[in-house]
């Protein structure tokens, strides 16, 4: 047996990995919004329908593990109201600069 841990740790930003699966998906929902996926999987149809619907909630899952996100989606919102509009460049800068990028 090892001392070295089974995963190497975290980096700043980083988040766990969630498995790509329905029940992967639905472990790390809320009970009200895995109700909501369950029920729009047991809806939808095997194929594109069906691997479309997994990765829309796969997205949710991993952005809902960041920092401080609802308050970036309410300041995006506020933003898009007021009719500014960010660029990508913009983005990038923002993400560079909390991350101790360039």
């Amino acid at each position: 047996m090892s001392a070295q841990p089974a995963e190497p740790p975290m980096l700043p930003g980083q988040v766990p990995p969630v498995p790509r699966t329905i029940k992967g998906i639905s472990d790390r929902l809320s009970e009200e919004r895995r109700a909501e996926f369950l029920g729009e999987v047991t809806r939808a149809e095997l194929g594109p329908d069906l691997s479309n619907l997994l990765s829309g909630w796969y997205a949710e899952v991993m952005f809902a593990q960041l920092p401080d996100r609802e308050e970036r989606r309410a300041r995006a919102r506020e933003q898009m109201r007021d009719g500014r509009k960010i660029s990508l460049e913009e983005i990038g800068d923002r993400r560079r600069s909390r991350s101790g990028g360039e």
